[in-house]
């Protein structure tokens, strides 16, 4: 058989395929247009492009919209006038119009030879329209509280990013506002996919999950509000640890994701250190698991929304100052004075100077090594602090369990840091 038949054969067919899978979806919602007729606007479509591509004129593309525009106008108007007799009992007709016209659309994609990306959107358009229940309860969910927090990341992300320049400023160029906000713009990202699965999940799903949403927005936050009951009726300590350990691994798995994605050549030197470090938590946290009591009502962890623009401007002058320096530090004293800022700022956030150690190491400023120390030393220092924190608002029992896996932690990252 022909080559080019075969080719026109598998495009139609695929073409069919799509508008009989969306019109089963239609017939199943009891529409007045179902199988055939979405089966023969995909066809129309795909007869328009091969038309136009047969004939070398493009224009009919352009006539073949203009069609599909004029059948969803009648089907909307006639639908309108059988309801308005109330002879009709399925859905609005503005949907199934409106996949009527993508349907055709899909097959003008077929018939440009598009037919992966036309099958593509095609299971994309059948998912919504299936789906019209779950979605609905969704957003019957969603309040101002979860929208906000939508927003404000992508005034973050679209309005202000591409406004700052790329250019880099101050000491050893050091500063680079576009560079500064785009972090600004992953870290709050990640916390905002923790924020909001605590929002929509909660104990609903488990403390578990409670405490690795929360250890995305904050590991720092969520070990405060586990440790800080001393009611015993809320949970047992070995309970409360648990989640605490799991907050703090999120926490190794959030800076190996930004490795990942900032300074994937960093990620292999780095994965030995955090790798040693979450297997001893691990550890830790199955032996808790054997201890495990009969849990209470253990209040979910209260974490700050992370796209505010109070939130992202603190960060990012943390980020700045941190940067800043970390690069003069490195350029003066050497990679000790690099070290000594990776302390201090790992008392309060580690996201900052781990993404300044990824852009040093990325401009050639300091080596991978001093990267992934300046990493330890600000995860350690960062356990530390937590430790203190269990010991003043926990329990005697709790704070002695997890700082117990807060040392086993530290220790096995000081351990491969200086060997590795």
């Amino acid at each position: 058989m022909d080559e080019a038949l075969l080719r026109a054969v598998k495009l139609f067919g695929t073409s069919m395929a799509i508008g009989l899978l969306i019109g089963l979806e239609r017939e199943r919602k009891a529409d007045s247009r179902g199988l055939r007729t979405f089966g023969l606007i995909s066809l129309l479509g795909t007869m328009v492009a091969t038309l136009a591509s047969l004939l070398a004129m493009p224009q009919l593309v352009a006539v073949g919209f203009a069609m599909l525009g004029l059948i969803a106008i009648a089907a909307y108007w006639g639908e309108g006038r059988v309801q308005g007799r109330g002879e009709g009992g399925g859905e609005a007709p503005t949907t199934s119009v409106i996949a009527m016209i993508l349907t055709g659309c899909l097959g003008i994609l077929c018939g440009l030879e598009q037919e992966r990306l036309a099958v593509a959107l095609g299971i994309v358009i059948v998912s919504l329209l299936y789906f019209k229940g779950e979605l609905r309860g969704i957003a019957g969910r969603i309040g101002r509280a979860d929208l906000i927090p939508v927003l404000q990341f992508g005034a973050l992300t679209f309005i202000v990013l591409p406004l700052l320049p790329d250019h880099a400023y101050g000491p050893h160029g050091s500063l680079n506002p576009h560079e500064i906000w785009l972090t600004i713009v992953l870290v709050a990202g990640v916390g905002l996919v923790g924020y909001l699965t605590l929002r929509f999940a909660g104990q609903r799903y488990g403390m578990p999950l409670a405490a690795i949403s929360g250890g995305l927005v904050s590991s720092t936050a969520t070990t405060l509000v586990f440790a800080r009951s001393r009611d015993a009726s809320q949970g047992s300590a070995a309970i409360r640890s648990m989640m605490v350990m799991l907050a703090n691994l999120t926490m190794l798995m959030r800076l190996t994701i930004m490795a990942a994605i900032i300074r994937p050549d960093l990620l292999l030197p780095i994965l030995p250190v955090l790798g040693s470090a979450a297997a001893a938590g691990l550890l830790w946290a199955a032996w808790l698991q054997r201890r495990l009591a009969q849990a209470g009502t253990i209040p979910l962890p209260v974490v700050q929304n992370p796209t505010q623009l109070r939130v992202a401007l603190l960060f990012g002058l943390a980020y700045g100052v941190v940067s800043l320096l970390a690069a003069w530090g490195a350029a003066q004293v050497g990679d000790s004075a690099l070290y000594v800022v990776a302390a201090i700022s790992g008392l309060t956030d580690v996201d900052a100077i781990a993404l300044s150690a990824f852009r040093l190491e990325a401009s050639g400023s300091i080596a991978a090594p001093a990267a992934v120390m300046a990493i330890a030393i600000a995860v350690i220092a960062n356990l530390a602090l937590k430790t203190v924190m269990v010991f003043t608002v926990g329990t005697r029992e709790l704070a002695w369990l997890c700082a117990a896996g807060f040392a086993a932690m530290a220790l096995a990252i000081g351990v491969t840091a200086i060997l590795h």
